[in-house]
């Protein structure tokens, strides 16, 4: 069990992290799709039935996708709300789940089916049996998500979680049909988050955030980028700069390499010779490359090959919690970022007994924003307000709280890469956010 966050909409904000769900591989065993809503206490409703709404008539209006359009230009509530047979005559809440499952990318898709997992499971786990998610399929098109966005509010979704990118979550704040639905999205680009759109992601900006505040507590203010020249790349370089300065540092070289490059040998040359040619500043330097996996791998023993006269450390995003790159020579001693491991290695086993695979990166993100607003959906409503309490939330990636610009901000972990222990926790994710001022 998690700890708890102090709440100012109760005593205690619920731990989104509760005790293994009775009998939940008899009711989602099989691989994750989005064949028809889902509710929790009975097995899914048959996908053949999934179009099947009783008492909708023809439109004798405007339509936006299907939605009857009044004398105001507003959409028209229809008289086909999804209600599962077995939850007539209940006060339903439903939320739209707005998902690529059909992307022509393999690893998209399989990230969607994931994402919908962990969903599952929070349903499984928290929801009372009037709690129904309406999966839809926006195939990552702009267009798409906002038929199927406009679709699920006909069914009668009072918020959504999900889309995954920015430009489909971009697309609904855009859509007045739409307008004031609550979304909590899982795009990591902040630019598209306000209003009643929050995201639950874990941005690059805060991870390098944290990043550097521990290194400049352990005596580092010099710091170096060495990382694809792509648009995530330059943005988180740009992190690093402002981070390095806020904190009374600064980036004394930064390397770009081809996106994908998988020897990017000039540029590590380049970089060393940088970090040598800095060295009338003195002290050690740290080294951010935001790889991950095989291309990890392949970059960072670059980097030691060229003989570099300062001290560094290399330093890598939560990409790097993966236990495949932990045997990598030249990440000895590293640091990474991540959430708190406690609760994820437990989720990751009961996911692996459920679905019988591993879970994707996201699944714990979607599986703390459907029980955060299961929660907070009690009521029939969720609201900004609830949102936004100031004390935050206990999810299964540690403590995270809403703030006014619509991102999650978050107490993270720092981990050393250790031969003999894979990643050793140095630095705990703290337990309260403390108090604004003023």
């Amino acid at each position: 069990m998690t700890s708890r966050a102090q709440s100012r909409f109760g005593r205690l904000a619920p731990s989104l992290v509760f005790a293994a769900f009775l009998a939940m591989a008899g009711c989602a065993t099989g691989p994750a799709s989005p064949p028809a809503p889902i509710s929790s206490g009975k097995p899914r409703v048959d996908p053949g039935k999934s179009g099947q709404q009783a008492g909708l008539e023809e439109p004798t209006s405007l339509h936006a996708n299907g939605m009857e359009i009044d004398a105001n230009g507003m959409p028209v509530p229809m008289a086909g709300e999804f209600t599962p047979e077995f939850l007539e005559g209940k006060d339903l809440v439903r939320a739209g789940v707005l998902l690529p499952f059909s992307h022509p990318n393999s690893g998209v898709r399989a990230e969607a089916e994931g994402m919908l997992a962990g969903i599952e499971m929070a349903l499984f786990d928290h929801a009372p049996d009037s709690f129904v998610i309406l999966p839809k399929d926006t195939a990552g098109s702009r267009s798409k998500t906002v038929e199927v966005a406009e679709q699920a509010r006909a069914e009668g979704a009072e918020f959504f979680l999900g889309p995954l990118f920015g430009s489909s979550v971009a697309a609904l704040n855009e859509d007045r049909f739409l307008a004031g639905m609550p979304i909590i999205g899982f795009s990591n680009d902040r630019d598209v988050a306000g209003g009643n759109t929050f995201l639950a992601s874990i941005s690059p900006e805060e991870e390098v955030a944290a990043l550097v505040e521990y290194a400049v507590n352990n005596g580092f203010r010099q710091f170096a980028y060495f990382g694809p020249q792509s648009a995530l790349g330059m943005r988180i370089e740009t992190a690093l700069q402002f981070e390095a300065s806020q904190q009374g540092g600064m980036v004394v070289a930064s390397g770009f390499y081809p996106d994908g490059s998988g020897s990017p040998t000039s540029e590590a040359e380049y970089l060393a010779t940088s970090i040598n040619n800095a060295s009338e500043f003195g002290g050690p330097v740290a080294v951010l490359i935001p790889e991950r996996g095989t291309q990890l791998r392949k970059v960072a023993p670059l980097l030691a090959y060229y003989d570099m006269n300062r001290e560094t450390k290399l330093m890598g995003l939560s990409g790097w919690n993966d236990p495949s790159v932990w045997r990598e020579p030249s990440l000895k001693d590293a640091w990474f970022v991540a959430p708190p491991k406690t609760d994820l290695d437990a989720f990751e086993t009961r996911y692996r007994r459920i679905y019988g695979r591993a879970p994707t990166s996201l699944a714990a993100q979607a599986y703390d924003a459907a029980a955060l607003a299961i929660s907070l959906s009690a009521d029939g409503e969720l609201e900004r307000e609830e949102l936004m309490a100031e004390d935050g939330f206990v999810g299964l990636n540690g403590l995270f709280r809403f703030v006014a610009d619509g991102t999650a901000e978050r107490k993270l972990s720092i981990y050393q890469i250790s031969p003999t222990e894979g990643a050793r926790l140095i630095k705990p994710g703290e337990m309260a956010f403390q108090p604004d001022i003023g």
